[in-house]
């Protein structure tokens, strides 16, 4: 038979479940809980680099793919990016 928790009990079980799953920036792992990895990047905040493959939680991961094929600069920032969406101010690059 389950019991119902209340109280504290119950407050720090949904806690614990909140945590979610993490994955290792370096090796790829998975687990409940970031303490088991030695780089934790929570699952849902990887991203995917289009230009090579590799997987990162920075989502301004730059590799040797993607700089050549850089055609932005931001006139504000000095930011280079391969998309002209990705800035707010872009300059083609010729």
């Amino acid at each position: 038979m389950a019991t119902k928790k209340s109280g504290k009990a119950a407050k720090k079980s949904a806690r614990k479940g909140a945590a979610g799953i993490y994955v290792c920036a370096t090796c790829g792992k998975t687990a409940k809980g970031a303490y088991h990895l030695c780089s934790p990047v929570k699952a849902q905040e990887m991203y995917v680099c289009a230009f090579c493959g590799a997987s990162s939680g920075d989502p301004r991961h730059v590799c040797a793919p993607m700089v050549v094929q850089m055609k932005y600069v931001c006139k504000n920032c000095g930011r280079v990016t391969p998309f002209r969406g990705a800035v707010c101010q872009p300059k083609e690059i010729k």
